[in-house]
């Protein structure tokens, strides 16, 4: 469970540096091993033991798989807080509640409140998460409501088919 506060925009490039920096860590670790092994013990390596790192602390392995899956979860986040302090100035915090952490992903009591739940997926609709966000965060006494994924091959901008009067969905791009 990690819980990140950000008082502005202008923290969030550290986050991004952080999470790059515990990749170049990963691959470099990957590259090693990959030319050690062959490719069906690489993976065997790869799925099971702590060859990745924390993104946000590149001094704590991490099994790789989870890395990845944080990886992109994180980047995610950090794009809609982003896209939380352009839409809404007058915010005087953000907290993002990433992995197992409770609450909205995004939440602030500013403006009435500021809900928000976050994903990355190869597809919206993979498990059914876009619809299990968009239930969880029309459920909050938050006056404006997001629903955000990070998809390939889906532009960013509001993802109007399934934005509903009371939840923004908006797709982060790639």
């Amino acid at each position: 469970m990690k819980k990140i506060v950000l008082k502005d925009v202008s923290e969030i490039q550290d986050y991004i540096e952080d999470i790059a920096h515990s990749a170049e860590q990963a691959q470099l670790r990957i590259t090693e091993i990959s030319e050690e092994t062959n490719a069906l013990s690489l993976m065997e390596r790869l799925k099971f033991e702590r060859l990745g790192y924390d993104p946000l602390n590149s001094s704590r392995d991490l099994n790789f798989i989870e890395q990845l899956n944080q990886t992109f979860t994180y980047l995610a986040s950090l794009k809609a807080a982003e896209f939380i302090f352009d839409r809404h100035p007058g915010i005087s915090s953000l907290t993002l509640n990433l992995g197992t952490a409770s609450g909205s992903d995004i939440e602030t009591p500013d403006c009435g409140g500021i809900a928000a739940e976050v994903f990355a997926a190869t597809h919206p609709n993979s498990n059914s998460k876009l619809k299990k966000d968009i239930e969880k965060v029309s459920k909050t006494a938050a006056n404006y409501k997001y629903s955000f994924f990070m998809c390939p091959n889906i532009e960013e901008g509001e993802y109007v088919s399934k934005s509903t009067p009371d939840v923004i969905v908006w797709s982060l791009g790639q």
